[in-house]
């Protein structure tokens, strides 16, 4: 069935078509950063870098200010963010990795040595500085060093951001939203 057919079907049962959302994959093996992708960040004035522990607290209140729908997976523990910062040291931006051998619904398709990047932010003031470019090709280099293959990307609508830093997209899913009850029905 074609995406028209399928947007026929739902739309007789009540449903709108909307945007896509895909993921987007970039094989690790031999991963060499686009041409340039950190330059502009550098520019800027942004450093990336890994984050320690004692950061935590500062990185959760940049997600819980900025994007508070993601807080909840940046709060404290061993996961792996990295943190951009200007040069008076405020935090421009935050991303979360895991690899090789994350756990994922998509280990199976990806394989045992799959890594994740995601929750990739950039605070509104410095976006478009090449910031969150910069810091998915450093995610990347790091997962490639660690042993990771395929890296994964989810549920995004971002594709020219991601193509950026060597990304492709895996697959896509067509959003669909319920607007009214069920053809004789109330809504």
């Amino acid at each position: 069935m074609t995406c028209p057919q399928r947007c026929v079907f739902f739309a007789a049962l009540g449903w709108d078509s909307g945007h896509d959302t895909l993921d987007l994959v970039a094989d690790l093996g031999d991963y060499r950063p686009p041409a340039g992708a950190s330059e502009r960040a550098t520019q800027a004035g942004v450093t990336i870098t890994r984050a320690i522990r004692a950061e935590s607290g500062a990185v959760l209140a940049f997600e819980s200010s900025t994007f508070p729908s993601w807080a909840r997976w940046f709060e404290p523990g061993d996961q792996n963010i990295l943190v951009a910062r200007d040069g008076e040291g405020a935090i421009a931006g935050t991303l979360l990795f895991e690899g090789p051998g994350t756990d994922s619904v998509f280990l199976p398709l990806l394989g045992p040595a799959a890594g994740t990047i995601g929750c990739v932010g950039v605070a509104p003031h410095r976006q478009s500085q090449g910031i969150g470019t910069a810091m998915v090709a450093r995610a990347s280099e790091i997962l490639r060093d660690a042993g990771t293959r395929t890296c994964h990307i989810g549920w995004t609508v971002r594709e020219s951001f991601y193509a950026r830093a060597g990304y492709r997209p895996w697959r896509r899913y067509r959003m669909f939203r319920r607007t009214t009850g069920h053809p004789g029905t109330t809504p």
